[in-house]
């Protein structure tokens, strides 16, 4: 007798739910559970991607498959091709951070090209569009009531931000600059930003450029201090405030890996400024009533020795110049070849001081008659003590080294220190409102509109401070630095 057909297909729905039930309940075999759980992310990007686009990534030997932590996951790679990997791995050393104390700074190319400097770039300019204020619209007679009834609107306009950020921009002379400079700009005006292109520039000049212009921000295309193969990014807010580690340099490094959007829809402009005849002038009042001096300079920066050839056209000392490269020196190291350069050109040349100028158009050594390297604590208290008879109650700013090789200081002098940042140096002058500001190595800031550093503006004030005798360098200076309050 066959079944009434509602039964079996009662029958065979209950079967049905009890498999689907059975199913639910008994856990994904093993491989499917892992391939489930695995997923892919290159270091540094914010998607997953699939395990064919991993593979064919390894297999295309891409930067990023360096620090990833599935790069040992090879798949159907050929024994050829992860041997490679492997012996790659092993060749490589640990990758350096690009951000610095003072900056960013990386081989060129290698570490740091235009798209990756593009990047950091428009990082500091979100920095920058953080920092600006909102600016409130004011209802007028025409926007106050609505167009068809006699009583004011009830819609309030919505706060937004001023308009782009002006920021200052520049590259030194390194053949990588112009190349790395391009990216920079297109990501600032990309990012809404009013961009000031001052060209091949120093640091020195372009901070001057960022005051004189009262822009937001600047950037400098530089890899001073680096060899030559290098190349990096240094930032300055407004008022030529340096942006070091401790003073914003993490908050770019933090925009930099997280990313970030655009902060207006309305793209920047770009503009050239030649800043070369108002930065020179600055100096006129400080280059006068200076005794005859020899002055032997080693720069390799072409617009400082421009500088200082039509600075001393004028005045009673003689400057003459030794040919240094772009190199990584060590100013305060006597064996450094630079260093020792100087010193031959002056034991073989009757001058009354040498100076050597670092790539920066900033750090600063200097040398006595005889080609001696005099020890920048030494110069320090020559600078503080011209400083102190000029101005009563001046205020000293130095770093923890440079404080402590000071001894027997007089009583009356107000000493500060700081951290040893050009940021923190800066800062300290700021809330202190000292005069002067000094660190070990060679960086030297006087109180001018703005807390100053520049090499022009170093020897300025020595020439000055050695002005007021008639002794040889080595002698003022050693007298300096033995005198007891």
């Amino acid at each position: 007798m066959s079944e009434d057909p509602a039964d079996q297909f009662e029958q065979a729905s209950s079967q049905s739910s009890h498999l689907l039930h059975q199913a639910h309940a008994q856990p994904p075999l093993p491989k499917l559970l892992q391939q489930a759980e695995l997923f892919f992310q290159c270091p540094g990007e914010k998607y997953p991607i699939s395990k064919a686009i991993h593979l064919s990534r390894l297999a295309a030997f891409y930067p990023k498959c360096r620090d990833c932590p599935h790069n040992q996951i090879t798949g159907n790679l050929s024994p050829q091709t992860v041997k490679r990997l492997h012996q790659t791995q092993q060749a490589r050393g640990t990758t350096p951070d690009l951000f610095t104390t003072e900056g960013v700074r990386g081989v060129y190319l290698n570490q740091i090209d235009r798209t990756q400097a593009a990047h950091l770039a428009g990082a500091f300019s979100h920095l920058l569009w953080e920092s600006l204020p909102l600016k409130g619209l004011a209802p007028d007679s025409k926007t106050a009531r609505s167009p068809r009834s006699s009583t004011p609107s009830r819609e309030q306009p919505r706060p937004e931000k001023s308009r782009g950020p002006c920021v200052v921009i520049g590259f030194d002379e390194r053949p990588s600059s112009p190349d790395i400079i391009t990216g920079v700009a297109g990501a600032l005006r990309r990012n809404g930003c009013r961009v000031i292109d001052l060209g091949l520039t120093v640091p020195a000049i372009l901070a001057y450029a960022t005051s004189h212009l009262q822009a937001q921000g600047a950037i400098m295309v530089t890899g001073s201090h680096c060899g030559p193969s290098s190349t990096g990014l240094e930032f300055l807010l407004e008022q030529s405030q340096p942006v070091s580690r401790g003073f914003h340099l993490e908050r770019i490094q933090e925009i930099a890996e997280q990313g970030y959007g655009r902060a207006s829809r309305q793209p920047g402009s770009q503009r050239t400024f030649h800043p070369m005849e108002t930065y020179r002038s600055q100096f006129l009042k400080h280059f006068h009533a200076l005794r005859p001096l020899k002055i032997a300079v080693a720069c390799s920066l072409r617009l400082v020795r421009e500088t200082l050839d039509s600075l001393f056209d004028k005045l009673p000392c003689q400057l003459s110049w030794v040919d240094i490269p772009h190199q990584k020196r060590n100013l305060l190291d006597p064996d450094d070849s630079d260093v020792r350069k100087m010193q031959q050109y002056l034991e073989t040349h009757n001058c009354d001081l040498g100076l050597l100028i670092d790539d920066d158009s900033r750090q600063t050594a200097f040398f006595s008659e005889t080609g001696e390297l005099l020890p920048n604590h030494a110069v320090t208290r020559l600078l503080m003590q011209a400083l102190a008879a000029e101005q009563s109650e001046a205020v000293f700013v130095l770093d923890q080294i440079s404080r402590e090789q000071q001894t027997e200081l007089p009583a009356d002098w107000n000493l500060h220190t700081h951290r040893g940042t050009l940021a923190d140096s800066y800062f300290q002058m700021q809330q202190l409102r000292a005069v002067y500001a000094a660190d070990h190595s060679g960086y030297h800031w006087f109180r001018e509109t703005v807390p100053t550093c520049d090499a022009i503006l170093t020897l300025a004030h020595v020439l000055a401070a050695l002005s007021f005798s008639d002794a040889p360098v080595s002698e003022l200076l050693s007298s300096t630095d033995e005198e007891t309050p």
